[in-house]
């Protein structure tokens, strides 16, 4: 199942292969968010595994401070939506291993390349998993950065591996030049 925003701050939908559904929501309420939450699970059952991949947001090719405030509004639906399933996630990890996982395209190095330009906005995505880890102990939740010079495919496999890495107490990874990296503290 896919839940698409509007329009309005994500205009380019990906084509779906047979068989996988798609809901769009038509506002950036938290009621109609809810609602279609709500509906979802009402029609395929109980959410165990939210994964929000962040868009690609085209940033100016000056040194302003890029600021889109399509991308803050998407950022704060991540938000509410953790607020949500909150409880179907939490209920299926006692059941199967569910999760939360943010993937944002920011260089690949958690920022730090210094090759790239990203939006911070999207890196807020990062707080929000790091903070799950520590609220939702038995829901396995991860914050992956992949480059956006990967390709579609190369992505998913990073996500997927992400996804059956046995090591819960990782919060965040990125994939770019250097391939799979963490932060450690020194």
């Amino acid at each position: 199942m896919i839940l698409n925003f509007p329009a309005i701050v994500s205009p380019n939908k990906s084509t779906l292969p047979a068989g996988i559904e798609r809901v769009v929501m038509t506002e950036l309420s938290e009621a109609h968010l809810q609602t279609q939450l709500n509906a979802i699970m009402t029609n395929y059952g109980s959410i165990g595994a939210f994964i929000h991949i962040h868009p690609n947001f085209q940033l100016p090719n000056d040194n302003s401070i890029y600021y889109n405030p399509a991308e803050k509004a998407i950022v704060k639906q991540v938000f509410l939506i953790a607020k949500h399933l909150k409880k179907s996630l939490n209920e299926a990890a006692l059941q199967t291993r569910s999760c939360f996982c943010t993937v944002a395209r920011l260089d690949g190095a958690f920022g730090l390349a210094h090759q790239t330009k990203y939006s911070a906005i999207a890196a807020g995505l990062f707080g929000l998993s790091k903070t799950m880890i520590w609220e939702w102990s038995n829901v396995f939740c991860r914050a992956i950065d992949i480059s956006p010079t990967l390709d579609a495919e190369t992505s998913a496999k990073h996500i997927i591996a992400e996804l059956h890495d046995a090591n819960r107490n990782l919060t965040e990874v990125a994939y770019g030049t250097q391939g799979r990296v963490t932060l450690i503290a020194k």
